[in-house]
């Protein structure tokens, strides 16, 4: 009876501790109700399993399931609490515990040898670790702040923050004037976090999320949801809502690759994956059909295979017309600038200006 007694006790102790830290977050009344009940309800339920389940203080089985029976009711409970009351639990903790409690039942109740031992110890040295490394990693904008910013002491440390795209953005003056701001520990106090985030679409637009909190640890709430206008947008774009082409050949290669005899026209050099997609539907629904080329070659008499030196054409995934040679060719500029005049007057008729065009070997 005495035991008893004493495991109420523990459990009274042990409601006052979580409605004392809960009122302490300044939570209203309905909240602190809410909270109240909710855990009177969990620490019954844990005194109506030990009384009518954990009969037999000796058994291994009702000492695991007990646990199980625990860590469900305190996983709901964790939800419904956030969900009611918006106080978020640190469920990390609780699989922490959980996991240490359920290894310590089994070195209680099993006759483990020493090396079995050490395997359960691993265990928990393994869920502590992987906690540990996943809490190392910054996984918001202030935190990656906090975290690197406070031992910025020049330029360059800062410009190897920067993804590589928008280096060249970051000027030397634009350091010395954030650079009061850029130690979260020394430099001017922290008022309030605000976090926005820009979503770019496949269409160009920018959507800008914008969520915040009075504290980095409270739980963050949208403040705006915005399709940016079009002025200030595009200067957060990294694609440009059209296309740029220049007069080069952009794909990755060494200065002097023998592949290549000449480009000609302009090729694409910056677009989304949406943009080339339309870039080169554009350049099927003039050239995709088999008549066209027929009639472009009619007019160019002499020289496709097998009697000229043309042994293919085609248009090509990466957004130009591709022509191949025999390698035996000699070059001869006046026979690419009449195939080129040819096919570029086809396309300026379908507004497709400076139609890219790549003439190259084939062996």
């Amino acid at each position: 009876m005495l035991k008893r007694k004493d495991n109420i006790l523990l459990l009274v102790i042990i409601y006052l501790l979580l409605v004392g830290i809960f009122s302490g977050t300044g939570a209203g009344v309905k909240k602190f109700a809410i909270f109240a009940g909710l855990s009177a309800i969990v620490l019954v339920s844990a005194l109506i399993v030990r009384h009518y389940y954990l009969t037999d203080k000796n058994s291994l089985k009702q000492r695991i399931i007990a646990i199980c029976i625990s860590f469900v009711k305190l996983s709901v409970f964790a939800v419904v609490v956030e969900e009611l009351t918006g106080f978020s639990l640190n469920y990390d903790t609780l699989i922490i515990f959980f996991v240490a409690l359920s290894i310590f039942t089994l070195w209680e109740f099993l006759d483990l040898k020493v090396w079995e031992k050490g395997v359960l110890l691993l265990v928990l040295v393994a869920v502590l670790g992987v906690r540990a490394y996943e809490g190392a990693e910054p996984s918001t904008a202030y935190q990656l702040y906090r975290s690197e910013l406070g031992d910025v002491n020049s330029y360059e440390e800062i410009q190897d923050l920067l993804m590589e795209d928008y280096r060249e953005e970051f000027a030397p003056e634009d350091f010395q004037d954030l650079n009061p701001y850029l130690d979260p520990f020394h430099g001017q106090r922290f008022l309030r976090l605000y976090q926005p985030a820009l979503l770019e679409f496949e269409d160009g637009q920018v959507v800008m999320l914008e969520v915040s909190s009075e504290d980095p640890d409270n739980e963050l709430r949208f403040n705006n949801i915005e399709l940016l206008p079009e002025k200030i947008g595009s200067y957060f774009r990294y694609y440009p809502l059209e296309i740029e082409r220049e007069a080069d050949y952009p794909q990755d290669r060494e200065e002097g690759d023998k592949e290549i005899i000449k480009a000609r026209g302009a090729f694409l050099s910056r677009a989304s994956r949406y943009q080339q997609m339309e870039w080169y539907d554009k350049l099927i629904s003039v050239f995709g059909e088999t008549e066209v080329w027929d009639d472009l070659w009619g007019e160019l008499e002499g020289l496709q295979a097998p009697e000229g030196p043309v042994r293919g054409a085609g248009t090509s995934k990466e957004g130009y017309l591709h022509f191949r040679f025999c390698r035996d060719w000699e070059v001869d500029e006046e026979v690419l600038d009449e195939i080129y005049a040819r096919f570029r007057d086809k396309a300026e008729k379908h507004n497709i200006p400076d139609l890219p065009v790549v003439f190259e070997w084939v062996d």
